[in-house]
């Protein structure tokens, strides 16, 4: 059986769940360990980190590909190779250019932080081309690549989760409504019965966080 180490808050963590609910795989979820052994498991000390009959997994993208050879139903890539790659096109573009990049402002708006002033000026244009990318690459036929649903549907959920306010906070910017179709592609996303399952546990996580 496969476990899961994350918290519930990250983002990143609730991509890797939902497709572990989506694909039906049975999955334990443990608290990650905040010692320095835990590497071992997970080279850069991130999350999530899944361990398997194999050994441990870390890194979104790797998790994700690992889940889909190993349950290939239901798909959350395309079964062609030129439209899955496209899909990881986009995967790619949304982590390296979208949530990496609000994820520079998170001591700010998150944590009442200082400004970056670098990042500032630095981010805005990144998300910029993301969205654009986005816009001529996404398909949103209702889903993001088209009439199927897909992991690139549930990378841009947990993106924009914390990326629109992080936009609306530091630059006045609805960035979603900047990509026509986007906003319903993310609330089918979340209207899932994986959607819902994590949605609950992240707002369990957030209430414990804040008592």
């Amino acid at each position: 059986m496969i476990k899961l180490y994350g918290f519930p808050v990250s983002n990143y963590t609730q991509m890797v769940h939902f497709a572990l609910l989506e694909k039906g795989l049975e999955f334990v979820q443990e608290q990650p360990s905040q010692e320095p052994g835990f590497k071992a498991k997970s080279p850069m000390g991130k999350v999530p980190c899944i361990e398997t009959d194999d050994g441990f997994l870390s890194e979104t993208p790797a998790i994700l590909g690992y889940l889909e050879q190993i349950q290939p139903t239901p798909a959350l890539m395309p079964s062609d190779p030129f439209a899955a790659a496209k899909a990881r096109e986009l995967l790619a573009e949304l982590i390296f250019y979208v949530e990496l990049s609000a994820r520079r402002h998170y001591q700010e708006v998150f944590f009442k932080g200082e400004r970056n002033r670098a990042a500032f000026d630095e981010v805005k244009p990144v998300l910029g081309n993301a969205l654009a990318a986005l816009n001529q690459l996404g398909k949103f036929d209702p889903f993001i690549c088209g009439s199927e649903f897909t992991a690139v549907d549930i990378v841009a959920a947990y993106t924009f989760c914390y990326a629109q306010p992080v936009a609306q906070a530091v630059y006045g910017w609805d960035i979603i409504a900047a990509v026509p179709g986007l906003q319903e592609a993310i609330d089918a996303t979340h209207a899932r019965d994986a959607g819902i399952i994590v949605g609950a546990s992240h707002s369990k996580a957030l209430e414990a966080f804040a008592a």
